[in-house]
């Protein structure tokens, strides 16, 4: 034991072990109106990248060799997906390029 300890009571030794490892505190909510508010970027300046487009193609290339994959795939559910996709692109393109406006 470290030198001091000798005098403590049982209690008292497990209430200072434990004190070493408080619980730390609750992290702060985000407030919703700023994660919404403005475009998610990497940095100032900086689009962030997805990979939408290409997860998608490889998700239906895989349908695609399965016998009778795509019959399990709601067609809705991929025009949605491809429209996503899409605009995910799209945007991406316009922030490399600068034409992003707030």
């Amino acid at each position: 034991m470290v030198k001091g300890l000798e005098g403590l009571t049982e209690e008292e030794r497990k209430a200072l072990r434990g004190s070493k490892f408080a619980p730390l505190p609750p992290n702060p909510k985000p407030s919703s109106s700023s994660s919404t508010s403005l475009p998610r970027i990497a940095h100032p300046g900086g689009p962030v990248a997805t990979n939408k487009a290409a997860a998608l193609a490889k998700f239906l290339e895989r349908k695609l060799q399965e016998p009778g994959g795509l019959d399990s795939i709601k067609p809705e559910l991929i025009e949605l997906a491809v429209k996503n996709a899409k605009e995910t692109v799209h945007a991406n393109a316009n922030l490399l390029l600068g034409c992003w406006h707030l």
